[in-house]
């Protein structure tokens, strides 16, 4: 990782501040960064390599999340400028600490489905021998590949999982059957012996699948999930201390797997299998947020799956990205930021205050009345 005391021009140079180039200019990288080959991570230094996996032939309903890296790149451009992102509330510039490239997309095939998937763990591996992964989907599907080319190329034995999903994707062959579709994954991983189930947290699932039989399994594996009613009831830093405190607990590494229909539709529609009832988006970015400080960078991966921009709103060919893949990008950004405070040891970063405390001062209230 980059030294603590480095600043983001020190990285990234004059293009840390300025933006040259209108937003609707240039090849539309992430955030318009580096674009870096991906065997090449290593030579150019970079903490963190962005991979998009535009796979959507595991999804069972709604296709249409290929596209889902193209539209969250997209909509990645349109803050500005480039690289100085300091976040108002946390009081943090993930590029003041790393150096994130975006290393293009995994090869798929619309054809071969096991056979895109297998490159995409290929493609995870390579970046995560040089730098920590962060992936766009693509379906849920991708996680298995991601994971797995992760915990193979750093040696990873046990990890823990952090899954933020209206469905637990627990299911022995999936939704229609197929044992590597995006119903499945999380099975995938578990059979594969590097995850426990008491390692295992699902946050937000709600609806009606899967059904009963598959949770008393995974109660019975010691998985653990707090549906959408008790994300609302609950104080979240209780859900968030208590699913980092599974995930830690004798592993050696932790991946955060977002899929957006956990989100209460009305804010994120763009996705292939939306559910009334989820989280809003203060919620969710304030869990992830919370879940990354407490997690080691450089043992770490996180993916973020189902964008599909054809459902999407305010999406026009994903020229400029919509709601859904704006909100894809913003989780991608606060992961980065938390990460960085994880890397110096810190909680919080310096957000800029009023001088006056918040609220109408005691001096200021009007008397009430005899």
């Amino acid at each position: 990782m980059t030294e603590n005391n480095c600043n983001g021009a020190d990285i990234y140079g004059d293009a840390h501040k300025e933006a040259n180039e209108p937003i609707f200019s240039g090849i539309p990288s992430f955030l318009k960064l580096p674009e870096v080959d991906r065997s090449e991570l290593d030579e150019a230094d970079v903490d963190v390599g962005i991979l998009g996996a535009p796979l959507d032939t595991a999804t069972t309903i709604r296709p249409g999340t290929r596209y889902g890296p193209r539209a969250v790149r997209a909509a990645s451009t349109v803050p500005s400028p480039p690289y100085e992102h300091f976040n108002i509330e946390t009081g943090v510039d993930p590029f003041d600490h790393f150096s994130v490239a975006d290393t293009g997309d995994a090869q798929v095939s619309p054809g071969d489905t096991r056979g895109s998937q297998l490159n995409i763990e290929d493609a995870v591996a390579e970046i995560s021998e040089q730098a920590t992964p962060v992936v766009i989907g693509g379906d849920h599907s991708i996680s298995y590949p991601d994971i797995k080319g992760w915990a193979e190329a750093n040696g990873y034995e046990d990890i823990g999982l952090i899954h933020f999903d209206c469905h637990a994707d627990t299911g022995d062959d999936g939704l229609t059957g197929f044992e590597y579709d995006h119903g499945a994954w999380v099975k995938r991983v578990y059979d594969e012996g590097i995850m426990a189930g008491e390692n295992y947290t699902l946050i937000g699932p709600r609806g009606f699948w899967p059904g009963p039989d598959t949770y008393r399994d995974m109660r019975d594996a010691g998985m653990k999930w707090y549906t959408a009613d008790d994300v609302a009831a609950m104080d979240l830093s209780e859900i968030v201390a208590d699913a980092v405190r599974r995930a830690t607990d004798d592993t050696d590494a932790v991946w955060i797997s977002f899929d957006v229909d956990v989100m209460e539709p009305a804010y994120a529609p763009g996705t292939g299998e939306p559910e009334p009832g989820g989280l809003v988006p203060r919620e969710a970015i304030s869990m992830v947020r919370e879940c990354v400080k407490e997690l080691d960078p450089e043992a770490f991966g996180f993916d973020v799956v189902e964008v599909s921009p054809a459902y999407d709103t305010s999406d026009t060919n994903s020229y400029n990205g919509g709601v859904t893949s704006g909100f894809a990008n913003r989780l991608i950004i606060e992961v980065l930021g938390s990460m960085a405070l994880a890397a110096q040891g810190k909680e919080s970063g310096e957000p800029i205050r009023p001088k006056e405390p918040l609220g109408v001062p005691p001096e200021a209230e009007t008397p009430a009345d005899d």
